[in-house]
């Protein structure tokens, strides 16, 4: 074999490239680009503040170490979940960080697959509850905000704070389609927003009576039955 200062730099670096190496045996090895990047990407290997990575499994039973479960199953869509069941250790991690996830309530967070950034859930987290059954497990309560796509079993899915909006004081809009005199609204600002309501039919304003359940579920109670826009600001 040549010395390694013999061969000529490849500038250009392509996920089907190898790189000679040893594993953790001591045996000679290839190791593919593109199998390091996915390695970095489950473990957060690569020390992202404030990332966590967590494997989905379906099979609350058969929770483990660096894996999220919950009572939902594979192509559950983000927009469902309300809860997520999380170990304390990350994936690939042998760091407990249960002083971390304490610090994720009245935060938003963005869940998303590792390997498609668009498959994804942002929720704002009301409570994080320590499993008294399963201790090194802790139950994240979460409200939807936004989504796209659904879960998949054994894929691997980083958790992340999430700010929202960059600069100015947050809003939400609520279109209630159906008539109803009870509108629920989770709107995720984690505050206690004020609202003004108006009907789909004339945009007349309507005062109704707001019962706040936390900093990102409100109730708008009214008299009568109608539909239309709720503005939270």
């Amino acid at each position: 074999m040549a010395r390694i200062g013999n061969y000529s730099t490849d500038t250009s670096v392509e996920n089907t490239d190898k790189l000679l190496g040893s594993n953790a045996g001591g045996a000679t090895r290839n190791f593919r680009v593109a199998d390091i990047t996915r390695f970095i990407k489950e473990t957060n290997a690569a020390g992202a503040s404030g990332q966590l990575v967590y494997s989905f499994e379906s099979n609350e039973v058969q929770k483990s170490a660096g894996s999220f479960v919950g009572t939902f199953s594979t192509g559950t869509q983000f927009s469902k979940l309300t809860s997520i069941k999380v170990s304390k250790f990350p994936n690939g991690s042998s760091q407990p960080v249960a002083e971390f996830l304490a610090t994720l309530v009245d935060k938003n967070i963005i869940m998303n697959d590792i390997l498609n950034i668009n498959n994804f859930g942002t929720y704002a987290v009301s409570a994080v509850t320590q499993d008294s059954n399963a201790t090194d497990y802790y139950d994240i309560a979460l409200t939807p905000v936004s989504s796209n796509g659904s879960l998949v079993d054994e894929q691997f899915y980083s958790i992340i704070l999430y700010a929202g909006a960059a600069s100015g004081d947050k809003t939400f809009k609520h279109t209630q389609s159906a008539e109803s005199n009870t509108w629920t609204i989770n709107h995720g600002l984690n505050k206690k927003p004020s609202v003004t309501v108006t009907t789909a039919a004339t945009e007349a304003v309507v005062i109704g009576e707001v019962t706040y359940t936390n900093n990102n579920t409100l109730v708008v109670s009214f008299e009568a039955a109608f539909n239309g826009i709720a503005y939270l600001n």
